[in-house]
């Protein structure tokens, strides 16, 4: 009984309180959205110069020099290589276990805030809904006082909620998802030079064995 009269008495107010807090949402989302929009535009274009830059001086050079174009690229990707890189003399198992352990943390702070906009995609509607509810039941309890159209004009307002909810909700679940593909194609780039260097690493061995064998021959 208790809550139902705490429903009733947020009833009495309407649905106003939550458009507002509908508001203050979106301009969070917003917020979110421009400084991810900025952050993985840079991001991915500097991933995309590492990965032409790495990939033609590992095929032409080798593992040597590799850590120079490392340490002079600003992205993610090669932060979390050169972890890799720098373990290699420990064996590639050791090295791949580094990149690994960088990988995760790096991962986990691109994606910071990301969890908002998912959490406003899936449930700024039901928000929505909570304040056309609210607007309803306010409506229909002045059914007794009020013409008929006063109460259909403040069923009107009331879905006004549940609008602004998908209103706030769809750009939400969109940018998630969008940016969500780009830290994940951000890790495909991070697997791929991985596989270049290890390739590097392991024919570079094979040569070093093979003169090695060559010079106990003779």
């Amino acid at each position: 009984m208790e809550l139902t009269n705490i429903l009733m008495r947020l009833a009495d107010r309407g649905g106003g309180w939550v458009l507002i807090v509908l508001i203050i949402l979106s301009i969070v989302s917003i917020g979110v959205i421009i400084e991810k929009a900025i952050l993985y535009y840079r991001f991915q274009r500097e991933t995309k110069k590492l990965w032409s830059l790495m990939k033609s001086h590992l095929e032409e050079k080798g593992l040597d020099g590799a850590m120079d174009i490392l340490t002079q690229t600003k992205s993610p990707v090669a932060q979390i290589i050169s972890h890799q890189l720098s373990s290699l003399n420990s064996g590639p198992e050791a090295a791949s276990e580094a990149m690994e352990a960088e990988k995760i943390m790096v991962k986990m702070n691109i994606e910071k805030h990301l969890a908002l906009l998912g959490t406003l995609g899936a449930n700024a509607p039901f928000i929505g809904l909570f304040g056309t509810v609210l607007g309803i039941v306010h409506s229909f309890k002045g059914l007794a006082t009020s013409q008929q159209g006063g109460v259909m004009t403040g069923i009107s307002e009331a879905l006004v909620a549940t609008a602004v909810g998908l209103w706030v909700a769809i750009p939400a679940a969109i940018f998630f998802n969008f940016f969500k593909k780009r830290s994940n194609d951000m890790m495909a780039y991070v697997d791929a030079i991985s596989h270049l260097i290890l390739k590097s690493y392991h024919m570079e061995k094979a040569k070093k064995l093979n003169t090695y064998t060559k010079l106990n021959s003779k």
